[in-house]
């Protein structure tokens, strides 16, 4: 994907955005078949990687000018038809967070959760400001709606009230921050965890399958202002109406979005994935729906 100062990433056009909804819809809705609208079938696939919980991937693959690089930076989504865990897991600053892509997949394919998201552009890929908040770059989803990323999770909301589901967007902290912290995890906001929520029970089940991190959440000492109260997929999960989530802080938290800071040393798989086990029982899976090979998938798959 293009890395930071690359100017490889290529904000989407508005009906772009909308073409990128309607396969992400789809996908939501059960089908994994290849066709996909136009706007997105020069630079994306859609492929069936099948499984236990029946993953589906939207990939970006267009490699034009053979730098080695996509060719926008949009991202990739993957979704799970008979996932045993209400669990979502997104990366929103891949690159830049180190080694969160892979902990992401490895811990969204793991658990088996619904949905593995990962913006496809490290986040100071260009340096031209968000029109979102100016203190940011383009790139960087978690602070911009012009792009795919964002535009997945708002297809996605009414899904997680429907179900039960929660984001888990995993970030890296600097060694140079939150002295004495190693995990900070928090709604999304300045908002302490109520007692026996699932934010609450993540961090004590952290706390107790590695006893020598340091892991806190809001309220806790010593204090942390990485809260990602500026986050626009955060606050828009915690209740902020979609055209305000750029200026407009959460009220209070929706229990929808968890936002995680974790220092080098803990982007660990293991220790996430018995923590999510914990806290999220294994569920039975959806029953499994008959896939036929591209080309020849029945209407139920389309």
């Amino acid at each position: 994907m293009p890395d930071g100062g690359s100017w490889g990433y290529v904000p989407p056009t508005e009906s772009e955005r909308r073409a990128w909804q309607q396969a992400v819809d789809q996908m939501l809705k059960g089908s994994c078949h290849p066709a996909l609208p136009a706007e997105l079938a020069p630079h994306y696939e859609r492929r069936w990687l099948g499984g236990d919980t029946g993953v589906c991937v939207l990939l970006e693959t267009l490699d034009a000018d053979g730098d080695g690089l996509v060719d926008r930076g949009w991202g990739t989504l993957a979704v799970a038809r008979r996932p045993v865990r209400e669990v979502h897991i997104h990366i929103a600053h891949p690159l830049f967070d180190i080694d969160t892509e892979h902990q992401g997949a490895a811990v969204f394919q793991a658990t088996g959760g619904r949905t593995f998201l990962m913006a496809g552009a490290e986040r100071n890929a260009n340096y031209r400001a968000s029109a979102c908040q100016r203190d940011y770059w383009e790139a960087d989803v978690a602070h911009d709606v012009g792009n795919f990323f964002h535009a997945a999770v708002e297809v996605l909301a009414p899904e997680l009230e429907e179900r039960d589901g929660v984001v888990i967007q995993l970030h890296g902290l600097g060694a140079q921050w939150c002295w004495g912290i190693d995990v900070f995890a928090t709604w999304g906001g300045p908002w302490a965890p109520r007692v026996g929520s699932r934010l609450s029970l993540l961090a004590d089940a952290l706390a107790r399958l590695r006893p020598n991190w340091r892991v806190r959440v809001t309220g806790q000492f010593p204090l942390c202002l990485f809260n990602g109260g500026s986050n626009v997929q955060g606050r828009l999960l915690n209740g902020v109406g979609p055209a305000d989530v750029c200026s407009q802080a959460a009220a209070g938290p929706g229990e929808r979005f968890m936002h995680v800071e974790q220092k080098l040393a803990f982007r660990e798989t293991e220790a996430w994935v018995r923590a999510i086990e914990e806290v999220w029982p294994k569920r039975s899976p959806r029953p499994p729906r008959r896939v036929i090979r591209p080309g020849s998938l029945p209407e139920s798959v389309r």
